[in-house]
This record gives structure tokens, C-alpha cells and sequence, in this order.
């Protein structure tokens, strides 16, 4: 079995939710209504307690919680930094409808249906149509979930050079193994047939700067891979929040690492419509260090006519080079090239939901 290794950068995210309009109801993704953090103290074991209320209008609010010690100026602190990057990082990964809403594990039923019509000047007109869904199952608590999915992660693929190639989707079980407030434990069997084994860890290291690390091991079609992402995130006056992803696959089917590094920067224009700035390069580290793409592109996204219908447009430039299937010799030169996506999307879901503060 493959090896692990874990590139050193960041990781982190903020829990998502649902929002698609000043009036919607937003997703519960699991936030812990109780957390707690116990000390020992010699012989017996103290419980400092935090007991969470949710605000009826704003769940990013930690001002109605109740504690059972006195707070000191880190308790204070701690509960700034959780309000503050809440909002406008919950408010991005779910407009523009991330897979995070799948992998966390929204309660109830999601689905996302995403149709792509896309013109380059090499490959010429392509379309795509993906579909993805979370259904949960009743027993264990919440934690057995029916899922449909692509074996890779559709958002990276979205911000990465190149289309990287067909994917299939496949229908599996999740079972959320361990979870709380910074950490989850997740297996996920398909029918491809497909083990995974899925590990995340959040946490926020200054007012509003997160990290986030995401790792997968797993065996398909007795092949073994492993997939490692961090990302760091920083949210900036609640309109803007820049994100760095760092990437690197291990798999049985190749030597090295396949890597990719890309940087978003999301913008709100008002609460129906978004714009997002990428910048990404990926690359192969066996037989030699090798850049095989480039790329940089916008991407705008709107909410129209009904909360649950959406569009995107987005223009981009592409450097490829490419290799022959051995990786050992060049196909084609670097050169550039245009593309520009179209993308109609539908949501459907009766997921538990509560309200969200319209923040603008």
C-alpha cells in the first residue's frame, strides 16, 4: 500500500451551510450543540463546559452561550476569532455549492446537478453532466449516510489546469466514524468497487486565518492511492475570502507525486451573485520535477429565477505540455490555450436547515 506522505503546507475550513438568498435556511453541518474540554487535576478530573445557543437569526453568534466558569480573556478571544471567520467562509463554500456539503455531511437529503458546456480551441466543444447526493439513512445517530459521487473531488478539479479527463460516478455508503468540533473520521464504501478512508482536521490559528488538512487512503479496483490537501483560508470585511490549495496524489499507477497548487480569491457582489479570481499550476515529480500546466481563470456565478437554479461563465487560459502515457516523453510542446465553461445547475434536498443572517 502506497504511502501517506504529507506535503507541508496548511489545512482548514470553516463548517458549511446552505445559503442561496436573503430569505433561505442554511445547512447544519454538523456543529456540536455541546463541546468539551477537559483537564486533569491530580487525582480528579475537572470539566470546563461551554453550552451552545444557538441565535435565533444568526448562527455564527456566540453571544447567548453559557458557560459554567468564568471566562478569561482567551475565552473572549477564542470566541471572536469563531464569530468573526464564521459567516463570510460558511456563506462562499456554499453558494458556490462545494463538495464539503458532501463530505460533511449535511442532515436530510442533497442533491447537485451540474450540466457543463465548454469550447476550447483544441479540443472543441464538450459537455458534461455530473451528479452528486447525500441521503441520510435512519439509526447510528446521524452518521450512516447513501451516497453518489465522483471519485475525485469536482471542486479541485474545477480550480486545476485542464479537465482532467472523464470521471466516474458511483453509488456507496459513508459511515462517519468519530466527529467533532476540529476533527472527523469518515468510511466510504462504493460499488466501483471502492474503499476510503477519509481524515480532516480544522483549526483556526488567528482571528481570521484557518487551516485545514484533508487525507485519503484508499483501495479501488486493487489499486492503492492516497490523496493529501491542506488549504489555508482568510477571510477578509465579509465580501472577500482568499484560499490556498495544496495538493499531492499517491497512487500505485504511477511513481512520485502528482501535485497542484492553486489560489482562489472569492468575492461577494451582492447576496445572489459571486466572482471568483484562480490561479493554479500542477505538475509530476517523477521521472523528473515537471510544471505540465498552467492556468488562470474567472469564474462568475449567479442565482437566478429560483433559489435552488444557478449559472456560471467561466473564461481561462491554459499552458499545457504533454506527455505520452509512459510520462517520458513530450507529446506536445508548452503552448497556450483558451477555454470558456458555461455551467447550469440545479439543487434539490429537504436537508435540516436553520436560519442565516443576512450579513450585507
Amino acid at each position: 500500500m502506497c504511502a501517506g506522505l504529507f506535503l507541508v503546507t496548511l489545512a482548514a475550513s470553516a463548517q458549511t451551510t446552505e445559503q442561496l438568498s436573503e430569505d433561505e435556511d442554511d445547512f447544519d453541518t454538523g456543529i456540536e450543540e455541546t463541546y468539551i474540554e477537559a483537564f486533569p487535576l491530580e487525582s480528579t478530573e475537572k470539566e470546563y463546559n461551554i453550552y451552545r445557543q444557538d441565535h435565533p437569526w444568526d448562527p455564527c453568534d456566540r453571544g447567548l452561550d453559557t458557560y459554567n466558569y468564568e471566562k478569561s480573556w482567551y475565552d473572549n478571544t477564542q470566541i471572536y476569532i469563531n464569530s468573526g471567520f464564521c459567516e463570510p467562509a460558511l456563506w462562499f463554500d456554499n453558494f458556490f455549492a462545494n463538495d464539503r456539503v458532501f463530505e460533511e455531511g449535511a442532515v436530510g437529503t442533497y442533491a447537485r446537478w451540474r450540466n457543463d458546456f465548454s469550447y476550447d480551441e483544441e479540443e472543441y466543444f464538450k459537455f458534461k453532466m455530473a451528479l452528486n447526493l447525500s441521503v441520510q439513512l435512519p439509526g447510528l445517530q446521524e452518521k450512516l449516510r447513501l451516497t453518489f459521487e465522483s471519485d475525485e473531488d469536482e471542486d479541485v478539479r474545477d480550480i486545476a489546469p485542464g479537465d482532467g479527463g472523464d470521471t466516474t460516478n458511483s453509488l456507496g455508503l459513508q459511515l462517519d466514524v468519530v466527529e467533532n468540533i476540529r476533527s472527523k473520521f469518515s468510511v466510504n464504501v462504493s460499488l466501483s468497487p471502492r474503499l476510503r478512508f477519509r481524515y480532516r482536521y480544522t483549526y483556526p490559528i488567528y482571528q481570521d486565518i484557518t487551516l485545514r488538512l484533508t487525507q485519503e487512503v484508499q483501495r479501488e479496483e486493487s489499486v492503492h492511492s492516497a490523496r493529501t490537501q491542506f488549504d489555508i483560508e482568510r477571510a477578509s470585511r465579509q465580501r472577500y475570502l482568499l484560499r490556498s490549495t495544496t495538493e499531492g496524489k499517491f497512487s500505485e499507477k504511477f511513481e512520485g507525486v502528482d501535485w497542484l497548487q492553486a489560489f482562489v480569491l472569492y468575492k461577494r457582489l451582492n447576496k445572489r451573485t459571486s466572482i471568483s479570481y484562480e490561479a493554479s499550476v500542477n505538475g509530476i515529480s517523477e521521472p523528473a520535477v515537471l510544471a505540465t500546466n498552467y492556468r488562470v481563470g474567472v469564474r462568475f456565478r449567479k442565482n437566478f429565477h429560483r433559489k435552488w437554479l444557478f449559472y456560471e461563465i467561466v473564461p481561462e487560459m491554459t499552458w499545457p505540455k504533454t506527455l505520452d502515457d509512459s510520462r517520458l516523453s513530450v507529446v506536445k510542446g508548452r503552448r497556450s490555450k483558451w477555454l470558456i465553461l458555461f455551467r447550469f445547475e440545479v439543487h434539490f434536498g429537504n436537508a435540516y436547515k436553520k436560519r442565516y443572517q443576512d450579513y450585507i
